[in-house]
């Protein structure tokens, strides 16, 4: 059979398992109990679609070995085919129900904030609602301002109804501007809809197909390995059914990295653009940039591009902070479904008085260590191996590993996070992070666990098996890795 048919029947079956996961979320209506939700069956359904993905990566490894596909225009004309094909089982969840998750409540409510030119970090919703709604102060005083007021009560009764249903009420919201862009636009389209939101994510899904194409044919890769994004049932539920904004930042990474060959101003632009989705990309400037170091005008201009225009874009957040900003409190306290984190902050209890704290700053001070290597570390092997200077996807792998672990690391290990490295994905195809895809969904086995009083099982048997077996795999492909690189090295040196 020719390995068209078999990336379409792929395809198709994953789009089995999503429309039967759309299906299955009108079961899982708001104000029922987790012992009326058939999780098993969608958890199930989930994992099964993730593993027939990662039958993709043995085709695609085996069909792109020539790397002659990217010549053949018969295979070009597949490969958009299926991207549209990839869309549409995005598009199929408009109107479903989002299952479990209820972040999508914050997000419409920003966006509409926004066009009501009330800046979304300035107030939480509790005291939106216990000012506006009942006319009370806070603490003997108005804490929302006359013009302020006078915006937000101008929205309908939907929109405080919308206000009761955000979760973290007490706290302002922690998603930076490019995020709100996004927000808004949506709110713009059709406010306190999630179907706005859909639509959004939809359109940045096509770019980011777009320039992943464009980035893997300058990175020298095959451009099907685009499919692997494409078809990720992980990335198409997370973004399109409980429509998680982790899929805004795919586009301005990719940009960035085809912007960073030759156009490192324009770079800045999409890395500063890329960290005002989520703070963590600023931690690999210094990876995208290893190339222009030789050229230190260039180098030392650019961050400071990078550090001048992320300021900017930071500077509504940042002049908002106080105790009850999401951001205050995600940075010092947040915890939850993480693997390491709890682990190694156990151990230190007892010989430091603030563990989780220490940890953090610890995580931080290894990630930019690790960036910081990635970017330089080549200036002190001179003498570095063809087979290095040949490596023309050392900026993906390097991306891919740093945002592993922090992945790792996070004190939060929610699965829609594993977007951040399923960009890289058709970059560096590791099986790990594949393994990574079928695994986390047994995150929504947790809900009822708890409610059973049995939330135990899940902290100490399941998280360790969604984050543990992929880190043991990867660690399996790093060391094969190492073995081969030294052989090829070998052969260098004897030729």
């Amino acid at each position: 059979m020719k390995p068209q048919f078999i990336c379409l029947i792929g395809a198709v079956l994953i789009g089995a398992a999503l429309f039967f996961i759309r299906h299955l979320s009108f079961s899982f209506p708001l104000g029922t109990t987790t012992a009326d939700h058939p999780y098993i069956a969608f958890t199930a359904t989930l994992m099964l679609a993730n593993f027939i993905w990662l039958g993709l990566i043995f085709g695609l490894k085996r069909w792109t070995q020539p790397n002659v596909i990217n010549q053949d225009r018969s295979w070009r004309i597949w490969m958009w085919g299926l991207i549209g094909l990839s869309l549409g089982f995005r598009a199929m969840y408009f109107g479903s129900i989002p299952i479990y998750e209820d972040d999508w409540n914050r997000y419409l409510w920003d966006g509409v904030s926004i066009t009501q030119r009330v800046s979304p970090y300035k107030y939480s919703p509790t005291e939106v609602l216990d000012q506006l709604a009942d006319n009370r102060d806070i603490d003997g005083q108005k804490i929302i301002t006359a013009d302020d007021g006078e915006r937000l009560l101008k929205l309908s009764d939907e929109g405080y109804s919308l206000l009761q249903r955000i979760n973290n009420p007490d706290l302002t919201t922690i998603y930076p501007p490019s995020a709100q862009a996004a927000f808004a636009l949506a709110a713009m389209i059709k406010p306190f809809d999630i179907n706005g939101l859909r639509l959004v994510f939809l359109s940045l899904e096509a770019v980011t197909m777009f320039l992943l194409v464009k980035a893997l044919t300058l990175y020298g890769r095959a451009s099907l390995w685009v499919l692997l994004y494409a078809f990720n049932p992980l990335l198409i539920y997370s973004a399109f059914n409980v429509a998680h904004m982790d899929v805004v930042l795919p586009p301005f990474m990719i940009a960035t990295l085809i912007l960073i060959k030759r156009r490192p101003y324009l770079a800045a632009i999409a890395l500063a653009g890329a960290a005002a989705v989520k703070v963590w990309p600023l931690i690999l400037a210094p990876i995208l940039y290893r190339d222009w170091v030789r050229r230190p005008r260039i180098y030392v201009s650019a961050a400071l591009c990078v550090a001048l225009l992320s300021l900017v874009l930071f500077w509504p957040m940042i002049s908002e902070l106080r105790p009850s900003s999401g951001l205050s409190a995600y940075s010092q306290n947040w915890q939850r479904s993480s693997f390491l984190f709890p682990a190694i902050s156990n151990l230190l209890q007892g010989i430091i008085s603030d563990p989780s704290r220490f940890l953090r700053l610890a995580i931080a001070a290894i990630l930019t260590g690790m960036s910081l290597w990635f970017g330089f570390g080549h200036l002190l092997k001179p003498h570095a191996s063809q087979l290095q200077n040949r490596d023309i996807n050392i900026i993906p792998r390097a991306m891919m590993v740093v945002t592993l672990t922090l992945l790792f690391l996070s004190p939060t290990g929610y699965p829609w996070y594993v977007i951040w490295v399923i960009m890289f994905i058709p970059f560096i195809p590791y099986y790990g992070v594949a393994m990574l895809c079928v695994l986390v969904p047994l995150y929504y086995v947790r809900f009822a666990l708890g409610e059973q009083g049995r939330y135990e099982i899940y902290q100490s048997w399941l998280v360790p098996l969604q984050f543990g077996v992929p880190m043991a795999i990867l660690l399996g492909e790093y060391c094969l890795g190492q073995l081969q690189h030294l052989r090829l090295e070998k052969g260098d040196h004897h030729a």
